[in-house]
């Protein structure tokens, strides 16, 4: 397992970090590329098992919406999709019944704004003065919030944050993920020279490093939902691509 994981971080790091600093138009090709294959594995496995034509045109979707976004740039209609998103998430969190979600079309739509909408957000991002500091900025974030959580967790957890969400997961880990991810806010903005007034780098240390945890927990809460442990297997020790991308796509 361990090598697996190792193998997968040693060639995957390198192709984030070329994606990174890649020129904008090729960062906007590759993460529309990601989107695109998260969708199609999302759709893959929800309860219905759909047609091959149903997962393939929910890539294609996802990736139009992120890459319309990208270029008209329109907030009210990014605006609508995280509203459907976040109606989405309360929905999968608080339904009674889950068997009752199990229609395709609610599922299948919801699984497009899931992936197109959030994802669409991290080539905006891009597209911002300063935008490239800033995704080096978020990724750090979520990297450093993860680390801080599970380390923490597996030394000091004792306190189940959200049993019946993950059982795994623990207050303390919860503490430590959002220490370790508010330092790297705070320490990458400096490094980078991310210009901005304290208060507001103050309530980023806050929100980055919680949104990456509600983006993992709310991860959970759908493969709960939809009966998985992973959302399949391409990445060999790590999982499937969402598995890896769950805290990225509610902090971007």
């Amino acid at each position: 397992m361990f090598t697996h994981r190792a193998a997968v971080a040693a060639l995957g790091l390198p192709l984030l970090a070329a994606l990174v600093l890649a020129p904008e138009r090729l960062f906007a090709i590759g993460v529309t590329i990601v989107i695109a294959l998260g969708a199609a594995e999302f759709i893959r496995v929800i309860p219905s098992r759909p047609s091959p034509t149903s997962i393939i045109a929910s890539g294609a979707f996802a990736a139009l919406l992120a890459m319309t976004l990208r270029t008209f740039y329109v907030p009210p209609w990014t605006l609508i999709g995280l509203v459907a998103v976040t109606a989405f998430a309360v929905t999968l969190l608080a339904w009674p019944d889950p068997s009752q979600l199990t229609a395709d079309g609610a599922w299948w739509l919801g699984g497009v704004l899931y992936v197109g909408v959030l994802g669409a957000h991290w080539l905006m991002l891009r597209n911002l003065d300063g935008g490239q500091r800033w995704v080096i900025v978020l990724l750090a974030t979520t990297f450093a919030t993860d680390t801080g959580a599970y380390a923490v967790g597996k030394l000091f957890g004792r306190h189940i944050l959200w049993r019946s969400i993950s059982p795994s997961k623990t207050w303390e880990g919860f503490v430590g993920g959002m220490t370790l991810g508010g330092i790297a806010v705070l320490a990458m903005s400096a490094a980078l020279g991310v210009s901005r007034p304290l208060p507001w780098l103050a309530l980023l240390a806050v929100v980055l490093p919680f949104a990456g945890i509600a983006g993992d927990l709310l991860e959970s809460a759908i493969k709960r939902r939809m009966g998985v442990k992973d959302m399949s297997r391409l990445l060999p020790g790590h999982g499937g691509l969402l598995d890896r991308l769950d805290s990225l796509l509610v902090v971007g």
